[in-house]
């Protein structure tokens, strides 16, 4: 069902819920200090607290992390929900009512949700009180999955022939159409043809979505057939994408989300999945096989800071091991991996050994870079020669060059460099080479990772300078101009000065640019922007950022009114633009009768009052 909720509801929300009790409500113990409130952080370990909440304007910033917010992502967070799902619940003992509006095909989907519970339903009862069943039961024993365990999982066993399942789904209010949209069966196509059960005689295992709806299935072979694979999954289908869907992801994501470190772990099939979580490791999911997808990463991060991998130790397992860590990385996960001994898996490896065992393993994990060169070491017949050392270095600094936050991957390289021996410098350059030629060659971002509205106004735009040139922070005048915007949020009548009077080239630089278009969409929206457009912030660029934040409210200590203090900013801003033409006039050798005349209008523009300040401009827009 696809949800509509009015800006209205989302501003009701926010407003009505007090974001210090919030806070609070998690555990979370607030110190006062005057007008201000601080916690430690609850998104990363700290002893001194960095966690700032304004609870005037119900916004929260750690200074520590750069996690910042309103209660509506506070909730996501923690929780590991979806935008909807945290409105949702901050509405509810609110008494507000969330709008909730189908779409033309929410009913159609709402059928094939009711049926494939049924059918799930149907699958575990068929385990249970079958004689077909047993073989699966067996199975089950001999894996140590006792009864609770599978009645919690909703495994099942998917009796053999489409007759079964027509009989039931006639017995049940479903047409044979139905069952085949729902990737249940290939129904008859005419005279003689008895259909197709496509999970016909295997041990079943219920696939739910975020909401723990059941949306697919997985069907485990328990008879050898070499012309059917060990496990068959269901198509793709209206309410069900293979690339959406991570196995254990209802259940884990708050379990991640509230983990002390948010920390998440991934492994390769349900089985495994399931023994982690009955020994106690709740926060794992699964990627079902090695298809592991930007999409899968997007999820992920909505409730994880870093994750685990711990997939399987041979080739296939090491290819899918850096493929994921390169798809975390790019969102600025840090990734860690556990390779289990004797070539076990996560449920092998607990049966035997049992959860203390692999609590160890995981609090030891190695970094990806680590595990990375041993495993780049272990394909080659002499690991340290020139050439090995070459594709070993090179296949490593690819996956640095994916982590997207200049921290981490100054993280990385330096312990790239440390454990191949070779000078931080040259690993430096060469990983410079690595990044212009995936720069020629993006890779497409994570599908529905972002808020493209934000991501449009957020961009840089085109002839501004390139990323490394931008190191150099913008102009002392424009910081503080920003702090200025930051307190006066949403004021539409300071965005029509700023629109009038401040025309994109009077600002030097590309990331004041890039805030005031932000800025001035927020104004124009009512929506918090600013919040979004600084989670997307890494390296310098998040550091200017908090700088903005940090000098809030040092303009309100003058007696002057909100327009009167935009109107010294425009003229100081102006002033440095005039400047900047005067420099380039020079450059090119300019005549001097326009040399004069801005040297006149920067004087004029140092001593005219705010009145007058739209005669001038004019000329120049």
């Amino acid at each position: 069902m696809a949800l509509s909720i009015p800006e209205s509801v989302i501003e009701d929300v926010k407003m009505r819920t007090d974001l210090v009790d919030l806070i609070a409500s998690y555990g979370i113990q607030i110190r006062s200090s005057g007008s201000s409130k601080t916690a430690c952080c609850p998104f990363h370990n700290e002893k001194t607290p960095s966690f700032h909440i304004n609870e005037r304007k119900g916004f929260y910033h750690c200074f520590g992390c750069g996690e910042s917010g309103d209660a509506i992502k506070f909730v996501e967070k923690m929780d590991g929900l979806s935008f909807v799902e945290a409105v949702k619940k901050l509405a509810a003992p609110l008494g507000i009512k969330v709008e909730e509006k189908e779409d033309p095909e929410a009913s159609r989907r709402k059928r094939l949700y009711s049926l494939m519970g049924e059918v799930a339903a149907f699958y575990r009862r068929c385990l249970v009180q079958t004689k077909e069943g047993a073989k699966a039961r067996e199975y089950l024993v001999s894996r140590e999955l006792d009864d609770k365990t599978c009645d919690d999982w909703q495994i099942g066993y998917a009796p053999a022939g489409a007759a079964v399942m027509l009989k039931w789904a006639e017995k049940h209010g479903y047409t044979p159409e139905e069952l085949e949209e729902a990737g249940i069966i290939k129904a008859p196509q005419g005279p003689g043809d008895r259909g197709y059960h496509r999970f016909g005689g295997r041990l079943m295992f219920t696939i739910k979505d975020r909401q723990g709806r059941t949306v697919a299935f997985s069907g485990r072979q328990l008879v050898p057939d070499k012309k059917s694979g060990k496990y068959v999954n269901s198509p793709e289908t209206p309410i069900f994408r293979k690339s959406s869907v991570l196995f254990a992801f209802d259940r884990a994501a708050a379990a991640i989300a509230r983990s002390p470190n948010r920390e998440g772990i991934v492994c390769e099939g349900q089985i495994d999945t399931i023994r982690l979580h009955t020994a106690g490791f709740t926060n794992a999911v699964a990627s079902q096989g090695t298809a592991f997808t930007e999409e899968h990463a997007a999820m992920l991060k909505k409730a994880a800071d870093s994750m685990v991998v711990m997939y399987d130790d041979d080739a296939a397992g090491h290819k899918a091991t850096v493929k994921v860590a390169r798809l975390l990385l790019a969102l600025e996960m840090p990734v860690r991996t556990v390779t289990l001994p004797g070539g076990e898996d996560p449920d092998s490896f607990l049966r035997k050994n049992g959860a203390g065992a692999l609590k160890k393993l995981v609090e030891g994990a190695e970094s990806i870079v680590a595990f990375q060169m041993r495993a780049e070491s272990a394909k080659e017949a002499n690991p340290k020669s020139i050439d090995a050392v070459a594709r070993i270095s090179r296949s490593v600094l690819q996956t640095i060059a994916c982590a997207k936050s200049a921290v981490l991957r100054a993280s990385m390289l330096d312990e790239a460099a440390r454990l191949m021996g070779l000078p931080l410098a040259a690993m430096r350059e060469e990983l410079s080479n690595v990044v212009a030629a995936q720069s020629r060659h993006p890779a497409r971002p994570a599908p529905g990772s972002r808020n493209e509205e934000v991501d449009a106004v957020a961009a840089p735009e085109e002839g501004t300078k390139p990323a490394k040139e931008l190191a150099i922070a913008p102009p002392s005048a424009e910081m503080a101009f920003m702090g200025f915007l930051m307190e006066h949020e949403y004021d539409a009548q300071l965005s029509a000065i700023v629109g009038e009077f401040l025309p994109p080239g009077v600002f030097a630089h590309g990331f004041t640019r890039r805030f005031v278009d932000v800025w001035r969409s927020e104004c124009a929206s009512g929506e918090d922007r600013l919040a979004a457009f600084g989670e997307m912030l890494s390296g310098d660029e998040r550091k200017w950022f908090d700088t903005v934040l940090l000098s809030q409210g040092k303009t309100q200590e003058s007696s002057l009114s909100a327009d009167e203090i935009a109107g010294d900013f425009v003229r100081t801003l102006w002033r440095a633009r005039l400047g900047r033409l005067r420099g380039d006039l020079s450059a090119d050798g300019g005549d001097d009768m326009k040399r004069m005349k801005l040297t006149m209008d920067m004087k004029r523009l140092a001593t005219i009052r705010w009145e007058l300040v739209k005669d001038l401009v004019s000329e120049y827009i």
